[in-house]
């Protein structure tokens, strides 16, 4: 049993309650927060902060996994990390929120040229937290986030905006090439561009607090082989039977129509989405979910994860071997494979692990939301 509130719970009933998703309280789904109540949730949003940032200087012991080396032990302004990726051995991203020095403009980018071993902020400001984060290259990257934000780089480090159409928050980017790229989210948001975000076009959602009697989907992760084959995770909720499944779809003419595949009658939340080529890849979530296929997307069947911790993000470097990490507030889970996820090894980190990135075999790196970053040795 899901230790959250299904989504279809929170959508019931939240709509039977003639109230908005902002105030459900499982907290899953995001609808737009009215101009009169900023002032109040940025001011709650401080207290938490401090409270938290006093809580874990105090009480949470720093990472511990064996194979790893810690390269930061925490963010030193308390910032909340959601994904990190890199282009080279040395060169790479975090994105997140920011802490209560800036709670106009929350959302943070950071950059390192040395491995992870030291970070810089980003100078630019950003209203809303950001989710994932995608390059294509050292110069080429994009990140998205709350309320549709999504800003640019090509040069790596000064970042601008992009006009996305639509207020859903976004959680997922990807681009196979500087002109073609998609981005998904919220209340069956998928976005693509052919410019390089110049100008993004609605392939369908972007309907703002879209709540009611009607299934819907909400995306975790896209990923795309080339411009035409792709691939979404996430959960579809069914507000009147309460109800949510699995999701996994699939795309073979970019993103102009969508295939549901079967994933097994599951109904955890999936987390990520992971291909390794056309037809090996994975995806994970609630519950310590693995799905795996082998026929590019077509059928899935599960592995054996051993932990009942929520996974968050899984990456392989090559068929055999790959990575899993995710966890909550002080539970971390660092999942390992050697066979292909056959068997997986599982580690505790003692750290929320909100994404590993694999660059290959000997270059992979952790995140977790208080800003640890560690490095497989």
């Amino acid at each position: 049993m899901n230790r959250l509130r299904s989504y279809g719970q929170c959508k019931a009933q939240t709509n039977s309650a003639h109230k908005s998703t902002s105030e459900c309280a499982c907290g899953i789904l995001r609808d737009k927060i009215w101009s009169g109540q900023k002032s109040l949730k940025r001011t709650l949003h401080l207290a938490i902060l401090i409270t938290v940032a006093t809580v874990y200087s105090v009480f949470v012991p720093l990472p511990t996994a064996e194979g790893w080396t810690v390269l930061q032990e925490r963010d030193p302004d308390f910032r909340d990390y959601m994904s990190i990726t890199f282009t080279s051995k040395s060169t790479g991203w975090v994105v997140g929120a920011a802490s209560f020095e800036d709670f106009e403009n929350p959302g943070f980018i950071g950059y390192t040229t040395d491995g992870g071993a030291s970070w810089q902020k980003s100078e630019i400001k950003i209203s809303a937290d950001l989710a994932e984060v995608y390059f294509l290259d050292e110069k080429h990257g994009w990140a998205v986030g709350a309320d549709g934000t999504i800003v640019t780089t090509s040069n790596g480090q000064d970042w601008e905006p992009q006009t996305s159409k639509v207020g859903n928050g976004l959680k997922g980017i990807y681009f196979v090439n500087e002109e073609v790229g998609y981005a998904a989210g919220e209340s069956d948001t998928i976005l693509s561009t052919k410019n390089g975000g110049r100008s993004w076009k609605v392939l369908q959602g972007g309907q703002l607090g879209a709540v009611g009697d009607d299934d819907a989907n909400m995306y975790n992760a896209v990923q795309f082989l080339d411009e035409e084959t792709g691939w979404l995770a996430g959960v579809r909720v069914s507000p009147s039977t309460q109800g949510q499944s699995a999701l996994i779809q699939k795309t073979t003419d970019g993103g102009q129509s969508w295939v549901t595949k079967e994933t097994g009658g599951k109904e955890d939340i999936l987390e990520d989405i992971f291909f390794l080529n056309a037809t090996m890849g994975w995806a994970v979530g609630e519950n310590g979910i693995i799905l795996h296929t082998d026929n590019g997307g077509e059928s899935w069947t599960e592995q054996t994860s051993g932990t009942p911790e929520t996974l968050r993000s899984v990456g392989f470097a090559d068929e055999n071997n790959g990575w899993a990490a995710g966890g909550d507030f002080g539970v971390g889970a660092i999942l390992r494979t050697t066979d292909g996820g056959k068997t997986w090894e599982l580690e505790d980190s003692k750290e929320k692990l909100v994404k590993v990135f694999v660059l290959d075999e000997k270059n992979v790196w952790l995140a977790s939301s208080t800003g640890a970053i560690m490095r497989a040795k």
